[in-house]
């Protein structure tokens, strides 16, 4: 049966807000109005100052495209419908969501209006600032892949906490990893079989925290973040390097699943069952925390 996109009649009457060349913003009518009367002025500020920092890392794209960062904000009585929002329970969020601005990346970071109002002028936490990027890290990979859920969320991850190294000021975070049992640590054999059986999530370190300190994500973490200190250390490069060259093998490997973890294993000199049933790369990382 077809379904009406909502968010896409959503952005076309929307109204269009330029922050600045590499940042814009749409939203309602209804919505600018609280826009241009400052409520969102806090939070518009540390999303720039974010996507600021991510652009100094001087990433390149497929096609030596230059795409703009955009954000689409929604009413919060709407959020789940327009954003397909999963956790129907929630008062507010955001997520990747398709893009429709032809200058902007394949998607767009969409987030209910509340994720705006009553955030202070003080510097926000490092957690919620992990949490930002971590969703403009989905809209950069996209450009390149956007294959299993597990490579996907590990380089949400990676990209904050390593290639920008936010991990060496998330204290809460590093401690938690360093307490952590090495049978909550996942292969990737055993996240591969979460996506599939959307069974990924859900089992968190430490409870009611941002996505970081969730089991699943922190294996990914520990798993792709190993592959880009591989890489650094096999080819004489920095993380920043390391990232790109990452973001590279995934998007040129025409494997998926088990196959792309193999693709994996020939680049970074890994024995193919190691790295798919075993944690040894998980582990080591761990250990360099």
């Amino acid at each position: 049966m077809h379904k009406v996109d909502k968010l896409r009649e959503y952005i076309e009457v929307s109204v269009l807000k330029i922050v600045n060349q590499n940042f814009r913003i749409r939203l309602s009518k209804e919505l600018a109005k609280k826009y241009k009367a400052g409520v969102y002025t806090n939070e518009i500020k540390n999303l720039a100052r974010y996507i600021e920092q991510i652009k100094k890392l001087g990433l390149q794209y497929p096609a030596n495209a230059s795409p703009i960062f955009y954000v689409y904000i929604v009413p919060d009585g709407d959020f789940i419908d327009l954003l397909q929002y999963p956790h129907k329970t929630r008062k507010g969020g955001g997520r990747p969501v398709s893009c429709y601005d032809i200058d902007g990346f394949n998607s767009a970071y969409g987030q209910s209006q509340n994720m705006f109002e009553n955030v202070s002028d003080e510097e926000p936490s490092v957690s919620r600032t992990v949490n930002n990027i971590h969703e403009f890290a989905h809209l950069i990979h996209d450009q390149f892949f956007n294959k299993n859920r597990f490579i996907s969320e590990g380089f949400a991850e990676t990209l904050p906490l390593y290639s920008m190294d936010y991990e060496s000021k998330f204290d809460e975070h590093r401690n938690a990893l360093k307490n952590m049992k090495l049978n909550q640590i996942f292969s990737p054999k055993e996240l591969l079989d979460m996506g599939k059986n959307n069974t990924f999530g859900g089992k968190a370190i430490i409870p009611d925290r941002s996505c970081s300190f969730d089991l699943a994500y922190i294996s990914s973490y520990l798993f792709v973040r190993g592959c880009v200190e591989t890489i650094a250390s096999k080819f004489n490069i920095n993380r920043v390097k390391a990232t790109q060259k990452f973001l590279e093998i995934v998007r040129n490997s025409q494997c998926t699943s088990e196959w792309l973890v193999f693709d994996l294993s020939n680049v970074l000199g890994i024995p193919q069952d190691e790295l798919l049933n075993k944690k040894k790369l998980q582990i080591n990382t761990l250990k360099k925390l």
